[in-house]
């Protein structure tokens, strides 16, 4: 009985049962706490990022209802912020990105900034005017450029164009070529990946702790993986190129939730 049990809860193919991805975006996006994460590459530590999820909550009003009770939800907003030290340059970057998102998770807009001594970029996008917009102040001036969003099919020639060699080059080897983007009627572009979710466990001292992971397929065999807690809370992302976030108050050892 165990195994039959084991079986229909972690499947029997060493990916773990398959989940709707449905039920994993619904964890993160209300989970009760912020997710503070360390990055490595290739094992060495490059900073750190704090990501959180907010939501737009509407209160019951009126004298006959209970106070702070939500009576629904209007969107969210997505928070990124963070620190990476840049080898080449012998520098710390520091970002800080918010994004709003409605009801059914469509995003609606975007404001980021980017700052990499002596410069610094500004970025803003709108899901109603279909518009890319960023600003820069460094050394080198001023300027603004705007680019619409559908032309956002090869990431890293935009990243170039609209950020300069100097961001293009360290994000390109983490960006895909001439990916492929959906967008709905009157929505903005959405990557074309491929993501799928699964029941997984990860063993934490001896304990064995159920959790999810998400994987999302890249060109050339490559991937993405989430580790996402059972009350939504990031634990570790795998990029391709030994990049790795981790959640700092959780450290997972080498090998953990495959």
């Amino acid at each position: 009985m165990n195994a039959l049990l084991w079986r229909a809860e972690y499947g029997d193919t060493g990916r773990g049962s398959r989940v709707s991805s449905d039920v994993v975006l619904d964890k993160i996006f209300n989970a009760p706490d912020a997710s503070s994460l360390q990055v490595f590459q290739n094992g060495r530590s490059l900073g750190f990022i704090r990501w959180e999820i907010i939501p737009d909550e509407v209160y019951f009003g009126g004298t006959n209802q209970p106070a702070g009770r939500v009576k629904s939800i209007r969107g969210y907003t997505v928070g990124l912020d963070g620190r990476l030290d840049v080898e080449p340059l012998q520098g710390k970057l520091r970002f800080n990105l918010r994004s709003t998102l409605d009801t059914a998770l469509d995003w609606q807009s975007l404001h980021a900034t980017i700052n990499l001594p002596p410069s610094s970029w500004e970025v803003t996008a709108l899901a109603t005017n279909q518009l890319l917009t960023v600003k820069h102040d460094g050394a080198l001036g001023q300027w603004e450029r705007t680019t619409p969003l559908g032309q956002l099919r090869d990431p890293a020639t935009v990243l170039e164009s609209l950020g300069g060699p100097i961001v293009a080059s360290l994000f390109k080897p983490l960006l895909p070529q001439n990916i492929a983007l959906g967008q709905a009627a009157g929505g903005p572009p959405a990557l074309g990946l491929d993501w799928a979710a699964y029941n997984d466990a990860i063993r934490l001292g001896s304990t064995r702790v159920r959790i999810y992971r998400i994987e999302a397929r890249l060109p050339g065999d490559r991937a993405v993986t989430v580790l996402v807690s059972r009350v939504g809370e990031i634990l570790q992302v795998k990029f391709p190129g030994q990049l790795q976030i981790t959640n700092e108050n959780i450290p997972l050892r080498e090998g953990d939730g495959k």
